[in-house]
């Protein structure tokens, strides 16, 4: 069979190009593929400028010129920064162009399918699939071991929570204290402030059965690792795309929780829809010892979004 020409764009934003690299790992799973990368430089608002600016000349130079012979059959990415560069390159090959996100809205027809995750609170449309989060490279493996545990620790962001060292340090603490019998790894995320990080190498001095990286001493893939080893997880309520990886992986997952500046952002409606759906555990159900009948189903974000690229364009490649 014939490979599937794909130009996945990349904007250097981790939790973006895990979404992207997620998809195209679940693509080559279901049909040969061949994908040519391409790194978008920095974005500023000089480049922004010029990417639009490029994008609204394309109408007139492309008016009545042919698609090009470049055989791309995809175009793929995940960030904002992605949108007008694949816009460009669909209007010079005629290749679908996908995103994993909810483009804006001046842009959203123009793409011909967007993997959108229900908490975004999109409104229905024929290029949205929604899915329960966002698709990542985690994968589920069945290699847990239940004497072993992970925490993922989170950070500043001001638009959306108050972050406050003093009580996520307490709350790990009291997790730590309770599985004694566990061996916790904890990891820090690039928004992690350094009086947490300071606070977390005390802990785990402290704990014999702690260990502590930071974020910026691990390796690539060294998280995926993790989830495949430990059973149990706990993530910071901020660290969402963490949340998903895990529930991926198939760990039991439990959120700590965060000081919300609003009460029904997405990022909300992502822990109330897992909650009432029973796949992860909040702190307060832990403390209070409700958290028996929490669900440990692996998810499967990735593939599912794979299948409809294909169910749409190529359904003979499909198995």
């Amino acid at each position: 069979m014939k490979y599937l020409s794909i130009v996945a764009f990349l904007d250097g934003r981790l939790g973006h190009e895990k979404q992207t690299k997620g998809v195209l790992k679940a693509l080559s799973e279901m049909t040969p593929i061949d994908v040519d990368c391409k790194r978008i430089q920095r974005h500023s608002f000089k480049s922004g400028l010029r990417d639009w600016a490029a994008y609204i000349t394309s109408f007139i130079l492309f008016l009545n010129k042919k698609k090009s012979d470049n055989n791309v059959d995809l175009i793929i990415g995940t960030g904002s920064h992605t949108h007008i560069p694949m816009l460009l390159l669909k209007r010079e090959s005629g290749a679908k162009v996908v995103t994993c996100m909810t483009p804006d809205f001046f842009l959203i027809k123009k793409i011909d399918l967007c993997f959108v995750p229900q908490h975004d609170g999109q409104k229905p449309g024929t290029n949205i699939f929604f899915t329960i989060g966002p698709p990542g490279m985690a994968v589920f493996q069945d290699k847990h071991d239940s004497k072993k545990g992970l925490i993922l620790v989170g950070g500043v962001d001001k638009k959306s929570h108050e972050w406050r060292s003093e009580a996520i340090i307490a709350n790990i603490r009291a997790i730590i204290e309770k599985g004694r019998s566990i061996k916790w790894t904890i990891t820090s995320s690039p928004r992690t402030p350094e009086e947490t990080i300071v606070l977390l190498q005390n802990l785990a001095s402290q704990n014999a059965n702690v260990d502590f990286f930071r974020s910026a001493d691990t390796p690539d893939g060294w998280i995926e690792k993790e989830y495949a080893k430990n059973f149990i997880v706990w993530v910071t309520a901020d660290s969402i795309s963490m949340i998903y990886e895990a529930l991926t992986a198939g760990c039991s997952v439990g959120i700590l929780p965060v000081d919300w500046k609003k009460k029904n952002s997405k990022f909300q409606r992502s822990e109330d829809y897992l909650l009432e759906n029973k796949l992860i555990s909040s702190y307060e159900m832990w403390l209070a010892g409700k958290n028996e009948n929490i669900k440990v189903e692996p998810l499967d974000e990735a593939s599912r979004c794979a299948r409809e690229i294909l169910r749409r364009w190529w359904p003979d490649r499909l198995q």
